[in-house]
């Protein structure tokens, strides 16, 4: 261990690292930690939450390969709330918790210890994985589509057949009813559908390859839907400066949530779109701005002056430094890593906690539904509207033609009876 880590932690910490298995991976531990944006001291915190672990597994693990979640566990769960190893041990769950998950994760990046231990059977995981080939491959589904479907069908194979080999051909169309019924219990109706959806492309995946599946499919529910039946919430124009409002541009997180604020607000991107943003999708000297949609599709969008302004802010003066080309990363330990679709949805509904519009914008949708409105207004046609929102069929645009309520009002014929 380097002088610099002994001196920041405590003399038993120290000690306890001394003929461990965990010894020779000290140092790299705590670089891996400093390269992924961990402060110093938060590394030192870490550092001592590992020394503890490392005392306590000394005579439970001889080797690093008998390290792994079940082992952490039983460290956190059954040993720190009675532990009387040292008076100065780092004894709050989350914080230890914290630093070994960045152990095993380091320790898996460095090949030491295996991956993690798969909790769905072997049999169960083998269909699951030719199933997710096909939705990519086949039915060009992107990444979060697929994981979505693969989480309900995962659930279906686990309650038809639990640890034994996958066999549809012993399936009946009761053992769809009812697992349907009891898995959807209490769920909305966009809910079902997403679940029903995801089991009827299952059943057409195993009918090319040969198995009768019509029957199994045809116990599936058909959720009632009513296509146009009623208005997209939308943000009014107020709404929308007041949520603008409520980013901090000062600090380097309020000016990449500001940004990112702005390309669904100018551009009506999707969370997933707004995610998948590199830096090499923004062509500055052209002002256009590079978009992967559903269905791997590419559409090229001209960049907005005031957006294009808001992601150069961020770039200059908020994005971390790091090799990756995503353009929108986390602000929080790893900070080399992309920001998710938690990340993004959070930064706005942040915001809209800060403005007083949590009540209205519930998800970042309604931001989406906004564009179209602007543009109705405006005067846009519904292609128009369809090529800035890259939908397939003008039949989804169409729920935007009754946005715009004061024309409306103005064609509609009077209710019969009512006064002249």
């Amino acid at each position: 261990m380097s002088d610099h880590l002994c001196s920041r932690l405590p003399h038993a910490a120290r000690n306890w690292f001394t003929g461990t298995v965990l010894r020779p991976h000290v140092d790299a531990y705590a670089a891996w930690l400093r390269s992924r944006g961990y402060a110093p001291g938060t590394v030192a915190c870490y550092l001592r939450s590992v020394a503890h672990f490392a005392h306590w597994v000394a005579h439970r693990a001889r080797a690093l390969d008998g390290i792994d979640e079940p082992l952490v566990r039983r460290f956190v769960d059954g040993h720190l709330p009675s532990c009387r190893c040292a008076r100065r041990c780092v004894r709050a769950k989350n914080t230890v918790r914290a630093a070994l998950v960045q152990l095993l994760a380091f320790l898996r990046c460095e090949g030491q210890i295996p991956p993690p231990a798969s909790y769905t059977p072997a049999a169960t995981e083998f269909e699951l994985d030719v199933f997710d080939r096909y939705l990519a491959a086949v039915r060009g589904l992107q990444a979060a589509t697929r994981q979505g479907r693969l989480k309900h069908v995962r659930d279906f194979l686990l309650a038809q057949f639990a640890d034994g080999a996958v066999d549809v051909t012993t399936m009946t169309p009761c053992d769809v009813e009812r697992f349907t019924r009891q898995y959807t219990a209490g769920c909305k109706p966009a809910s079902v559908k997403q679940v029903c959806i995801a089991l009827r492309s299952y059943l057409r995946f195993k009918a090319t390859q040969g198995i009768d599946t019509a029957r199994l499919s045809g116990a599936l529910p058909q959720v009632a839907q009513w296509r146009l039946s009623g208005l997209p919430n939308d943000l009014s124009a107020q709404e929308v400066e007041r949520l603008l409002g409520a980013f901090d541009r000062r600090t380097a997180t309020g000016r990449r949530d500001y940004a990112i604020a702005r390309c669904y607000i100018d551009l009506g991107l999707r969370t997933a779109e707004v995610v998948r943003l590199r830096l090499e999708d923004l062509d500055w000297r052209a002002g256009r701005v590079q978009i992967r949609s559903k269905g791997r599709r590419t559409d090229v969008l001209p960049l907005p002056m005031a957006t294009g302004r808001a992601i150069a802010a961020y770039l200059r003066a908020g994005r971390p430094l790091t090799a990756s080309r995503a353009l929108f990363l986390r602000h929080r330990p790893p900070c080399d890593k992309p920001a998710t679709t938690d990340t993004i949805r959070g930064a706005i509904r942040n915001a809209a906690l800060r403005c007083g519009l949590a009540e209205r914008l519930t998800g970042t949708h309604i931001l989406r539904h906004t564009v179209a409105r602007r543009l109705v207004q405006g005067g846009a046609s519904l292609k128009a509207i369809a090529d800035v929102l890259r939908h397939r069929s003008l039949d989804t645009t169409t729920i935007y033609a009754k946005v715009d309520l004061d024309a409306l009002a103005s064609v509609a014929a009077p209710w019969p009876g009512s006064q002249p």
